[in-house]
């Protein structure tokens, strides 16, 4: 029975088999990261703003309630931020960065929301339009694959499908791609129809997206096979090790580089 894998366990393969073997099949476990908790913050912010208790009707209010999330769920998990042993000045940048990130993403949101207006909407139904699904998990039971979705937009007939990236790059890179291809797959396998467009969001800079084709599902389907039959085995030789700059870079490493290079060598 083969591994039911997920975009991001592919592409960890792709980078490097023997970073896959140690977080996969002996599940060794990450270290902590100051990017990987802000990038969890900043998804939940977005996951959570659209869940508003109280009601709102103007962009203001709505502004101040996605940076008063960003500031609770900040504070939620300031005590993993400092395990981090982090110099506050720098902690308070990747706030700041964290700020400027949700500023990015409201403004994109103002600007269809005014569309929606101005096209005779009222408030309360431009912004229940625009709420999307969120983190809504999707499985291929038939390539064994799944993922959670960061935000599904079903608008009458048009599906769009987008992931949010807090890195301060803004390139679609083949993995990226290849992530959105797997969505794409997912979400045809359990709706029974394609999206039409999917995309990255990338908070520090803009929306990227493209139009899903047969070419980009097919490609898809076959990275995702070919992972499969690479990864039956879980004998560590059988996933060599890929250097590169993956291995180390100007602020860190991979987690697993002392298990592949003992004392740094």
């Amino acid at each position: 029975m083969s591994r039911v894998e997920s975009p991001s366990s592919i592409n960890t393969y792709k980078q490097c088999p023997r970073r896959y073997y140690y977080r996969y099949i002996e599940e060794l476990p990450s270290l902590p990261s100051i990017y990987l908790i802000r990038g969890k913050i900043v998804h939940r912010v977005l996951e959570n703003f659209f869940d508003i208790e109280k009601k709102i009707d103007s962009e203001d209010g709505l502004r101040v309630h996605l940076f008063w999330l960003l500031d609770k769920t900040w504070t939620e998990n300031y005590s993993k931020l400092l395990e981090l042993e982090m110099d506050e000045r720098k902690l308070k940048s990747y706030y700041d960065e964290s700020n400027k990130m949700l500023q990015n993403w409201f403004n994109r949101f103002r600007k269809k929301l005014r569309n929606q207006l101005e096209n005779g909407s009222t408030f309360s139904k431009a912004f229940k339009h625009l709420t999307p699904i969120r983190e809504e998990e999707f499985v291929s039971k038939k390539y064994d694959v799944h993922g959670f979705i960061d935000a599904v937009y079903e608008m009458n007939d048009n599906i769009m499908i987008i992931d949010y990236k807090t890195g301060r790059k803004g390139d679609m890179t083949p993995e990226y791609r290849l992530q959105l291809g797997i969505y794409a797959l997912m979400y045809e396998e359990v709706k029974g129809k394609k999206p039409d467009v999917v995309g990255i969001d990338f908070l520090n800079h803009s929306e990227l997206m493209m139009p899903v084709d047969d070419y980009l599902i097919t490609e898809a389907k076959r990275e995702v096979t070919l992972i499969h039959t690479k990864t039956t085995t879980e004998n560590i030789e059988d996933y060599p090790i890929k250097t590169g700059p993956l291995c180390k870079w100007s602020t860190g490493q991979c987690d697993y580089y002392e298990n592949c290079f003992p004392g740094g060598n």
